[in-house]
């Protein structure tokens, strides 16, 4: 069993199941040159990238709209007068079922391949990372939510109140949104997903049965990964909403170790709802993992 826990708005538990994700880097490589004294003995890397960003910009009309592609180019040379030998542009795609996201990306992978003939560069993909979508388990969610129930949602004291109105206030929302920290939302039923982020625990809910749930340390309203956020993690606002998240998976595991049922009721439905022919072949291919993806070098 894994009980997953991520800092949240408000209070409940996650049955969304997300997206699979591909992470893919491109790097092309061209030939260097004078961007004004000598540019016909040049192939520029940077071109291929922007190929290649316009062939998938294309190819969005034709793609399942629950699909996602983000792309971001994180070396495009070093002056505009040097037509660049090196770019690199750093692509995720996403979709709810992971052969859709395996037909997605052959199709951005032909888009590099095309980019790179048509500018007459080369280009290599190097797959940094890739997640499942998430598996859901209805018997652990089921738990869970009674425990939230038991534990409620962040009570705010007087500090915290205006500091969280300030927040509400900048964001153009109206404070009524503040009643979400002092709720627990009820267990929603698992609908398709219509896509969404994605996460590594993916890959282990499909491993062993899992639920995730999360507990208000931010702000109601506030965006994800925003400087709100950031401020309201690290307040009291934030060690209140921890420490319920704490009470949640100390209530969760202890009745867990008390009552072998809900074990293998979850078990059970967690082999029914995998299949039995199943075989987990990750997206990360055969590489060791990319401790390294975001240092700069």
């Amino acid at each position: 069993m894994v009980l997953d826990w991520h800092p949240a708005t408000e209070n409940g538990v996650n049955i969304a199941t997300g997206t699979a994700i591909q992470m893919i880097d491109y790097t092309f490589h061209g030939i260097a040159a004078h961007a004004a004294g000598s540019p016909d003995r040049g192939r520029s890397a940077l071109d291929g990238v922007e190929a290649m960003d316009y062939m998938v910009n294309l190819l969005r009309e034709h793609v399942p709209f629950t699909s996602r592609i983000h792309y971001v180019i994180t070396n495009g040379g070093e002056a505009p007068n040097v037509v660049p030998d090196y770019a690199k542009v750093s692509y995720y795609i996403r979709s709810p079922q992971r052969e859709i996201l395996k037909e997605l990306t052959e199709w951005v992978n032909q888009a590099a391949e095309g980019a790179a003939k048509g500018t007459q560069t080369t280009v290599t993909g190097e797959i940094i990372s890739g997640f499942y979508e998430k598996l859901g388990n209805k018997k652990l969610a089921t738990l869970v939510q009674q425990n939230l129930e038991v534990v409620g949602g962040v009570k705010y004291d007087a500090r915290e109140r205006a500091f969280a109105e300030e927040i509400v206030k900048g964001l153009g929302n109206d404070l009524s949104t503040l009643k979400d920290a002092e709720e627990v939302k009820p267990l929603k039923e698992e609908t398709p997903s219509l896509g969404g982020a994605s996460s590594d625990v993916g890959d282990v809910s499909w491993n062993v049965p899992v639920v995730s749930f999360g507990t208000a340390v931010f702000v109601p309203g506030s965006a994800g990964h925003s400087w709100q956020n950031v401020a309201a993690g690290g307040s009291t606002i934030g060690t209140k909403g921890l420490l319920n998240a704490a009470k949640v998976f100390s209530l969760t595991a202890i009745d867990l170790y008390t009552n072998p049922k809900l074990v293998s009721d979850a078990k059970a439905e967690f082999e029914e709802r995998r299949g039995k022919d199943f075989k987990y072949v990750p997206l990360l291919g055969d590489r060791a993992p990319a401790l390294d993806y975001r240092v700069k070098k």
